[in-house]
């Protein structure tokens, strides 16, 4: 999760999938090492390399500090997962804490040739991955400056993704050798965590299906890349959860958390159950 917000129903359809395939695992003998990192840095709205980072916006509107922010809402997210009876990961790595294992990657990027340097900036070269777009379907050739892509004249082309960005304005910030106001890309963040508590090569990655690009396309190149070995052997990515057949969104007041499904007075585990019923490649329409 990134931290800046309550987790709702729609993000927990996608955390008990990976709840639900550990615990079928487990029960057919294997043994697991389950991961599950907490984003509390670098996500920027949009998922894109331009604008506020969703941490720093929510901490502005609230008029508190991102950090005090990022805690508030880790402290609820595993409170809501034990309510949900989520079995608990072998740990819960923080982006924040792994600064020098990013940064170790993006050097080891820029030494092998896939990534530069534009002022205070590093970003990834697309174009020195074929391989890029192979999970999507998206390929360099096809993609075009848009909504998540952003023109910017360092860049070597549109599609390149920023491995660390600069910014003096930015309160969650690090020294490296690129600057003294720096902090991660959001897609530098998983690998290094990954790699950090799972080695250099994982069995089995999870995520929703929003994850799919650019997020988890940028986690492949950069790892790839560095390592020269695949990154995860299965992607398993759950679809959207629907209410009353349509999308969830704030606009229409139906982004639902675990308060508003007591407030309705079902329990929790019924939320749960609810959430089971559907394979998690298919749409679930989730309504009261």
């Amino acid at each position: 999760p990134t931290v800046y917000g309550r987790a709702h129903i729609g993000n927990l359809r996608t955390f008990l999938l990976a709840d639900t395939l550990r615990r079928w695992l487990e029960l057919g003998g294997y043994t697991l090492r389950q991961v599950m990192n907490i984003t509390d840095v670098g996500h920027i709205q949009g998922d894109a390399d331009e604008g506020e980072d969703k941490l720093e916006a929510q901490a502005r509107k609230e008029k508190k500090d991102p950090w005090e922010i990022s805690r508030h809402f880790t402290r609820i997210f595993f409170r809501d997962l034990e309510e949900l009876g989520f079995k608990k990961a072998l740990v819960n790595p923080r982006a924040s804490e792994h600064i020098p294992e990013m940064l170790e990657i993006i050097e080891g990027l820029i030494a092998r040739g896939y990534a530069y340097q534009s002022d205070g900036n590093v970003y990834f070269e697309v174009a020195k991955f074929p391989r890029y777009g192979r999970l999507s379907g998206n390929t360099v050739a096809e993609l075009e400056a848009g909504a998540r892509i952003e023109v910017r004249e360092e860049k070597r082309h549109p599609a390149d993704f920023a491995l660390w960005k600069s910014d003096p304005k930015h309160i969650m910030k690090w020294p490296s050798r690129f600057g003294p106001d720096g902090f991660p890309g959001w897609h530098i963040e998983c690998p290094a965590m990954a790699m950090k508590h799972l080695g250099p090569r994982i069995d089995i990655h999870t995520g929703g299906e929003d994850n799919i690009f650019p997020h988890h396309e940028c986690e492949i190149a950069q790892t790839e890349c560095f390592t020269g070995n695949p990154f995860a052997t299965y992607w398993m990515h759950a679809k959207f959860l629907q209410v009353d057949g349509g999308k969830m969104s704030k606009r229409l007041g139906n982004v639902y958390s675990l308060d508003d499904i007591r407030a309705k007075g079902f329990e929790v585990r019924h939320l749960r159950f609810c959430l089971l019923r559907g394979h998690y490649r298919q749409p679930l329409n989730f309504t009261w």
